[in-house]
């Protein structure tokens, strides 16, 4: 391979010769600096990436058909996945649910009564004009691969879509977009916690969860000068509370969610749930870990493995159980001890066991007893204005309100597949009034819609600490009745649970406004709990179970030796045994 660096001259002969094709671009571009090394035109040139007309080093000519900003999903084809590139990259990414947005879709036209929740697949460029559609372009649109990077600029807060760039595009500290400047942006796998930040700071808000930031109502205004408050750049305004545990350790995303999540499998998937891989259990294991076989990798995890440059074996990693991923920034010692490489900055992390579960939580997730707390928000209100114009010049705009934001520890939610049955996190996904009157597309035949949907939940803000036993068997929120008083009124011989709502009840369901069921009321199997057909609220057998137990902790919350029989399943020989003075409802 011939390298030569010379000014802009017109001689066919000192074209720089790479990969056996002569180009000129580095005959005007020779100062250029800051490439990664894998990226570097000493190696694959520049055309690999722009484009333009290589055998030309006249400004005019050498740029026709070049690519400005490459890697957007547009011209990804051309540029990051041609065939000696990331061909397989570009497949897995234009399946990711990053990229059709396919569960949020479904789950809005199940909103809008456009479709039922098992419906097909779904993608983001392909919505039409009805209200879900529209809803979608006005709220959801920009959060996808797909939506194009147009201008030179680093990724932060604001930063929506680029494809390929939205992960992988990074500037050196103090450098500035400008071409002018003779430094290009590094394309590498330093994916930072800044490249999730844009879109996962909306909706469940996992990227400001994860740091430690609850978002309010507040104003700017007032706040100006708090050290317990964070201004987004898009005005937001978000309180301080109690971050991850991973954050506080130093773990970015990437350190947890593999390349096969993030960037796709190469399959399709209707919802987030089914594209998941990772599970706590896959490093927290009970006991020691379990070193993984000698298998080969596959070629994304012997990629990330090689390119990463870890010092650790590849055959001594630990692997998901769900499709049997290797993690390989794991490792297990010759003691059998379990460790975590932080993907960029290398920190190692030793990996601690996971909690001994007693005989009664069997069904219980990890993250239902070890989330500090989840977003909540109610009162929503979404409605269309027809008098809003647009960017793109349309008019007419679906407008959302909120009444108030929050942070409490989740709701208990009951998930079932086939036979199976979990107690998961939940939190007030739709608790809202949906008003179409006002938009002329409306073919439902409704014209408001009152909604009150709990969703499951992986609020990001993980805790070392567990929920004591009354903080769910004594804790109206989180047997779904909502915010209030759980009273135990005790008279003569017989007693019963008393319920006082903080929120006054909704006049649209007679229920308080942040419940997801009715105090005390069962489940109704043909009522919508949820916009998945799968999980549900505490049914009235279950509530009274909870409640139950609840009466035994009420009086005996600070006695040790009582709670570790209850929960290592005695609670019923307990009953039994129970002494005149306990009054059981």
């Amino acid at each position: 391979m011939a390298i030569l660096f010379v000014g802009c001259k017109n001689t066919d002969q000192e074209y720089k010769v790479i990969s056996d094709k002569k180009e000129s671009c580095i005959s005007c571009h020779s100062e250029m600096t800051g490439f990664s090394t894998h990226h570097d035109p000493k190696i694959i040139g520049c055309a690999s990436c722009h484009l333009g007309n290589i055998h030309s080093n006249t400004k005019n000519e050498a740029h026709k058909g070049m690519v400005l900003i490459p890697g957007n999903l547009q011209n990804a084809s051309q540029t990051c996945a041609t065939a000696n590139c990331h061909s397989k990259e570009l497949n897995r990414v234009q399946k990711s649910l990053m990229t059709t947005n396919s569960g949020i879709i479904s789950v809005d036209k199940t909103l809008f009564d456009e479709l039922k929740p098992s419906d097909s697949v779904f993608h983001i460029t392909h919505l039409g004009q009805t209200a879900a559609d529209m809803h979608l372009k006005n709220k959801c649109a920009t959060c996808h691969l797909g939506n194009e990077k147009t201008h030179y600029a680093g990724v932060d807060e604001l930063t929506r879509g680029g494809g390929c760039l939205a992960c992988h595009l990074n500037y050196d500290a103090g450098t500035k977009p400008n071409i002018k400047d003779q430094i290009h942006p590094q394309i590498n796998l330093n994916v930072d916690n800044t490249k999730c930040f844009g879109c996962h700071s909306r909706s469940g808000r996992i990227a400001t969860n994860y740091e430690g930031w609850s978002e309010t109502l507040l104003s700017p205004k007032e706040v100006k000068n708090s050290k317990n408050h964070r201004l987004l750049m898009d005005g937001r305004v978000f309180e301080k509370t109690t971050a991850d545990v991973h954050h506080k350790s130093g773990m970015l995303c990437i350190d947890c969610h593999v390349s096969q999540e993030i960037m796709g499998d190469g399959k399709t998937y209707k919802h987030e749930a089914d594209a998941i891989k990772i599970s706590c259990e896959d490093c927290h294991t009970q006991g020691k870990p379990i070193q993984s076989k000698q298998t080969q990798m596959d070629y994304i995890s012997a990629l990330d493995y090689a390119l990463r440059g870890y010092k650790h074996s590849p055959d001594q990693y630990l692997v998901t159980k769900k499709g049997s991923i290797p993690l390989v920034n794991t490792h297990i010692d010759v003691k059998g001890n379990a460790f975590l490489v932080s993907k960029i900055s290398k920190k190692e992390l030793a990996i601690k066991p996971s909690c001994k579960r007693d005989a009664v939580h069997q069904k219980v997730s990890c993250s239902m007893c070890h989330t500090a707390w989840a977003p909540t928000c109610i009162g929503c209100h979404t409605d269309y204005d027809p008098r809003i114009v647009n960017a793109d010049k349309t008019d007419g705009r679906w407008i959302e309100h909120v009444a108030e934001f929050g942070f409490l520890p989740p709701t208990i939610g009951v998930k079932k597949t086939g036979n199976n049955i979990e107690f998961v996190p939940a939190i007030p996904g739709m608790i809202m009034t949906l008003d179409k009157s006002k938009f002329k597309g409306n073919k439902s035949g409704k014209d408001q819609k009152f909604l009150r949907w709990y969703a499951p939940n992986a609020a990001h803000t993980t805790t070392k600490t567990v929920r004591n036993c009354a903080s769910c068997h004594i804790n109206s929120q989180a047997l779904g009745f909502g915010k209030g008083t759980l009273n135990y009124a005790v008279k003569a011989n017989s007693a019963r649970w008393e319920f006082t709502s903080y929120y006054a009840n909704s006049p649209q369901d007679g229920l308080p406004q942040d419940a997801w069921i009715g105090f005390m009321k069962d489940v109704n199997i043909k009522t919508t709990y949820s916009s998945h057909d799968y999980f549900y609220p505490l049914d009235l057998k279950d509530q009274k179970k909870m409640l139950q137990v609840g009466a035994c902790i009420h009086c005996h919350a600070k006695d040790d030796i009582f709670l570790k029989q209850l929960t290592d399943g005695n609670y019923v020989k307990m009953l039994k045994a129970k002494k005149k003075e306990c009054i059981i409802p």
